[in-house]
């Protein structure tokens, strides 16, 4: 009888923690690995977190490869989720000690940043978790977007295609020449994809402001090139005519009237003017790709 990759044990640690994880958080985490939700043939104690997570785990083979690797991908994700920016501060010590002693026992350990690897001989460990490439990424563009914002005189009059090509230099300088532009995927060529270790990172749409429809046929563009592999996206749009933060308002306001809008997350608008959205692609509610769209928007000259 084939053995789990990843035992009960480590998996009901896993469980425990995802009570302290939004459910739409916790969705994300499994639904960017591919799965989705099954139904519970012997539902467990616990809130609705659990059995989330329940309706997820139940459906994994883990004596397969494959499964077991996207799971353990989910699982990193639920830790950057739980431990936060501040890491393994002393309130959760206890809670990062029990998980690491089961995954030592499985044959894993659990980086700094939280990357579950396998500490087996002759297994390669990858190098980036997709949700912390991710985050990376996003703020690689912020930061980008800051200095862009700044440089009026290298983008007064300047196209889309140049104004993308700006960011695409900004990504390449930290993931060494794995940002592309003009990239097929999907149903479609998007204007920047990352993809490390044949896995897609991020899709970005790149637009300039010409009213709503512009970010509603980017919105559209976008749930094309995704696919059960790439849910995570970025939507930069640039704005120049007018009042810069009534058009960010309506940019805004277009995406939540999207058919397929489902939440938004404005964490991150004070301090980052980035708002971040879960889009629902064309088919059944609770079947169809979940897409996670960050909204950046560039005010420029």
């Amino acid at each position: 009888m084939a053995k789990d990759i990843v035992s009960a044990r480590s998996r009901n640690r896993m469980r425990e923690i995802s009570s302290t994880i939004g459910l739409d958080e916790l969705s994300a985490c499994w639904e960017a690995e591919g799965f989705r939700q099954v139904s519970v043939l012997e539902p467990r104690s616990g809130g609705a977190r659990k059995a989330r997570f329940d309706s997820y785990v139940d459906g994994i083979d883990w004596t397969d490869t494959d499964q077991a690797q996207r799971a353990l991908s989910a699982f990193e994700g639920m830790l950057v989720a739980f431990f936060g920016p501040g890491g393994v501060t002393p309130g959760v010590e206890r809670f990062y000690n029990d998980i690491a002693r089961e995954f030592t026992r499985d044959g894993f350990q659990i980086s700094p940043t939280f990357q579950i690897l396998p500490t087996r001989r002759g297994v390669a460990a990858r190098t980036l978790h997709a949700a912390q490439a991710y985050a990376e990424a996003l703020r690689i563009l912020r930061n980008a977007r800051n200095e862009t914002q700044r440089s009026h005189l290298l983008t007064a009059g300047m196209e889309e295609e140049r104004l993308r090509d700006i960011q695409l230099i900004a990504l390449n300088g930290y993931f060494e020449g794995k940002s592309t532009g003009e990239t097929l995927n999907g149903e479609g060529k998007t204007d920047i994809l990352i993809r490390i270790n044949n896995r897609n990172i991020v899709i970005c749409e790149c637009k300039i402001w010409r009213g709503p429809k512009s970010v509603t046929g980017a919105l559209d563009q976008l749930l094309r090139y995704t696919d059960t592999d790439t849910v995570r996206t970025a939507l930069l749009i640039f704005f120049r005519a007018g009042d810069p933060q009534a058009r960010i308002a309506d940019a805004i306001a277009t995406i939540q009237n999207h058919p397929g809008y489902e939440s938004t997350d404005a964490t991150r608008a004070d301090d980052s003017q980035q708002w971040t959205f879960m889009i629902r692609g064309s088919g059944t509610p609770g079947q169809a790709t979940r897409t996670e769209v960050a909204f950046i928007p560039y005010v420029i000259a």
